[in-house]
């Protein structure tokens, strides 16, 4: 065998182990068979009546008929996605928490009839997801949110058998999503407003200020690890500030937790003893601390010669 051969027998031997290393480390639950994956990504991502608005669409655009092509295209896009599309978007997915985790049935084999067994409607009361047992089936692996939620109105109206958002009402069901800001407004008020009059009216404005003093609790803790580190630079003993900015980063990690009890007040109380702890280790770590500006004697002076201004006008 010549040299290299050698070393192309070489490379190809690490090429494949390269190539079995990263199959293993990439594919979740490499060489399982998951029969609810297997079947659901092959199911059409169209139900019959979403198939009927696709052909209707086709027809008007083979008559030329005046339409926006894009406005059709964007509601099929937002209506004809399967769970399984969601699901794959999702950060389920990438942690191999298949459709089985959440609705039952058995992955193992691949007879529709076997596999669904034990699988029920949302629609049935029985149902893991029906939305007043959605709680206790996220629970199973989200035990720390549901352990603030069951503090929460909204868990207990959810038990006493009236209407109430359940985790999926926030976290839409197979993508998962977290919302932004700016979506609870809409969200909240269909129940908090003056119209329903469930109380608090103003949840959805307290709602988005929580989280906006949230990001502020964030950016808190950013400028104090960054004045830490330069002071580190500086030769001075930080010890004191890193441990009040432990405690703000522990607060500051905390608040996704915290936030499933809905108890704005309280959320709001712990984000300002984030605030607090992060401000004290900037000033701990030497960061010039910002005060409002008071004015200087040249400002003073003008205002009172516009006020005398002003009174002798009035006078005459």
């Amino acid at each position: 065998m010549e040299k290299g051969d050698v070393m192309i027998s070489k490379k190809t031997i690490l090429l494949a182990g390269f190539i079995l290393f990263f199959a293993i480390l990439v594919i979740p639950g490499a060489l399982a068979d998951n029969s609810c994956l297997n079947c659901h990504e092959k199911l059409s991502a169209f139900s019959e009546k979403e198939k009927e608005l696709n052909e209707v669409r086709i027809k008007h655009l083979a008559r030329d008929v005046s339409c926006s092509l894009e406005c059709h295209a964007t509601t099929i896009d937002k209506i004809a996605k399967s769970n399984y599309e969601q699901w794959t978007k999702s950060k389920h997915a990438m942690f191999n928490v298949t459709c089985n985790n959440c609705h039952g049935g058995n992955p193992d084999v691949d007879v529709k009839e076997k596999a669904h067994i034990g699988v029920a409607r949302s629609s049935d009361s029985n149902s893991s997801v029906f939305y007043r047992n959605v709680p206790e089936t996220c629970g199973k692996c989200h035990s720390n949110e549901l352990s603030q939620f069951r503090n929460s109105a909204h868990y207990q109206k959810l038990k006493a058998l009236k209407q109430a958002p359940t985790c999926d009402t926030c976290h839409s069901p197979h993508e998962f999503k977290i919302l932004k800001s700016s979506e609870f407004i809409n969200l909240c008020s269909q129940c908090h407003n003056q119209d329903m009059r469930i109380a608090p009216s103003d949840a959805p404005e307290k709602a988005i200020a929580a989280l906006e003093n949230a990001e502020k609790l964030k950016n808190e803790t950013k400028l104090a690890d960054s004045a830490i580190k330069q002071a580190l630079q500086n030769g001075k003993d930080v010890s004191a500030a890193k441990r009040d900015l432990d405690t703000a980063i522990s607060i500051r990690d905390s608040l996704p937790v915290l936030w499933h009890a809905f108890d704005l007040a309280s959320f709001e109380k712990v984000i300002a003893d984030g605030v607090t702890a992060a401000k004290k280790a900037q000033e701990e770590a030497g960061m010039p601390v910002s005060r409002p500006k008071t004015p200087g004697f040249g400002t003073i002076m003008s205002l009172t010669g516009i006020i005398a201004i002003y009174m002798l006008l009035r006078r005459r």
